[in-house]
């Protein structure tokens, strides 16, 4: 089934310091949010508020999961979940790598504001903390700062237990993603390949045992990141050949092992579910399974993601299972960002959301314009790309592109999602129209708050940054 809008006009109203959530009317699911804390009882106990569960898929395009209308049975547990959940068909990352989504996720701010991503000014130099070329010297980079107000922050004030179990070396702790965790897990990150997904379940079973009262629990599984190995009884799922030395490399068997990848990871949530309803938890559980980011598989002849902001990269799956589930089962057209997700999820447990949050909240989602825009960022090294720097913005039917090497591409989202014919020359003024749009949208954004004092990285994360082709062999670049 399918939920239909109408197409109230939503707007941003931008200030000086921050980017407000548009205002609508009552309507009722934003009376159902507003009557929420009186529902479960404004006196209650604080055990009695929901558990909260949100789960990070790892470079998971929206598109190769069957509840998305793959063809491939990549994502059985994930399919079952959207029968209990609003899937939102048109969900999006603030950026194509690790660092600055997950940090979008915590914070509710796009990039250009919480500032966790590469920077020339960051606290952390490079060659401090990783070994590489002298060239590396002008590089920095900067986590997430000390004083951003998070999710788990904003939970553990109102006494939920907050934990986290990680999976990729960008969620290490010196990167700052682990403000507001009572237990932030880290642990087991040691090969190229991140930490697997049956070790992710085991420790978030395991938390889950330890504590009383409500929780939140935040959980990265990293195994759809390249490079793709899924374990030996996954990997010719989807394979029409024997797997070789030689067609390792090819776009086919590329694609296969990464749709293993999500198999795997699949039959590892869907464990983790199982225990829940299992234990009881289940139905008093709001669950939110997304990814931080997509991924190239070949298209236009290329592999990966961070260094663009192409549909691929940045389309993401995005499940929302409420307590009421009142919606079970329905498909929102509406777009939704990472930054939704803190105003989405503080309302359905109660909790009010903070003045710095750049998101919408579910009823602001559902009753807003579905053409509501939509902006993403990335500013890679120079070391990792020399394509520089990219900014998009997609409103209505299109997506304009802006690059800092002069580049300006306009793209139907509908005729053309490939993103194959640029449209900057037969539609100058609404490309012109949507540029001087982005640029406001970003110009209204406050700055990061102050970065943290430089942090360490050790010697098992730098290894396996480097092995990820985030840092390249030193002498490769001498």
């Amino acid at each position: 089934m399918k939920l239909s809008f109408m197409n109230n006009k939503a707007f941003l109203n931008l200030s000086p310091t921050r980017m407000r959530r548009p205002v609508f009317a009552l309507t009722p699911y934003l009376l159902l949010i507003l009557l929420f804390p009186a529902l479960i009882g404004c006196g209650s106990e604080e055990s009695e508020r929901p558990n909260i569960l949100l789960i990070t898929i790892d470079t998971t395009r929206a598109d190769r999961l069957g509840c998305y209308g793959y063809s491939r049975n990549t994502s059985p547990n994930l399919d079952q979940l959207a029968k209990d959940s609003l899937l939102f068909r048109e969900a999006y990352s603030t950026s194509s790598w690790t660092l600055p989504t997950h940090a979008s996720l915590f914070t509710g701010k796009f990039p250009s504001s919480h500032g966790a991503r590469y920077d020339p000014e960051g606290p952390l130099r490079l060659l401090n903390a990783i070994d590489g070329p002298k060239g590396w010297g002008r590089y920095r980079a900067r986590g997430l700062s000390p004083q951003e107000n998070t999710l788990a922050n904003i939970l553990r004030s109102h006494g939920y237990r907050t934990g986290a179990v990680v999976g990729g070396p960008w969620m290490k702790k010196v990167f700052g993603l682990d403000l507001g965790f009572d237990d932030y897990d880290d642990d087991n990150i040691l090969t190229v390949s991140g930490r697997l997904a049956d070790d992710i379940t085991n420790q978030a079973i395991e938390w889950i045992g330890r504590k009383e009262g409500s929780f939140f629990l935040f959980l990265n599984y990293y195994d759809p990141h390249s490079p793709f190995s899924p374990p030996e009884e996954f990997r010719s799922a989807f394979l029409d050949e024997p797997l070789t030395r030689k067609n390792l490399g090819t776009p086919s068997v590329k694609n296969a092992l990464y749709d293993a990848e999500i198999l795997y990871t699949d039959q590892e949530f869907g464990r983790l579910i199982d225990h829940l309803k299992d234990i009881g938890k289940y139905d008093q559980t709001l669950i939110v399974v997304t990814s931080d980011h997509g991924e190239l598989l070949g298209e236009n002849g290329r592999f990966g993601h961070g260094a663009t902001l192409t549909r691929q990269e940045i389309h993401i799956p995005f499940l929302l299972k409420k307590i009421d589930q009142k919606e079970a089962g329905m498909v929102v057209s509406n777009r939704v960002q990472q930054t939704d997700v803190l105003s989405i999820l503080l309302p359905l447990a109660g909790l009010q959301i903070p003045p710095s949050a750049q998101g919408r909240t579910l009823a602001e989602v559902l009753d807003g314009d579905a053409d509501y825009p939509i902006i993403a960022e990335v500013y890679p090294l120079e070391l990792e790309s020399k394509m520089g720097d990219f900014r998009v913005l997609l409103q209505g039917d299109y997506k304009f592109t802006w690059n800092s090497l002069g580049t300006r591409m306009l793209h139907s989202l509908s005729q053309d999602p490939q993103e194959m014919v640029n449209l900057k020359k037969d539609d100058p003024e609404r490309t012109a129209s949507m540029e001087e749009e982005l640029e406001k949208i970003l110009a209204g954004l406050p700055v990061p708050l102050p970065a943290g004092p430089a942090g360490v990285v050790d010697d098992q994360t730098s290894e396996s940054l480097k092995q990820l082709g985030y840092m390249e062999d030193a002498k490769k670049n001498e």
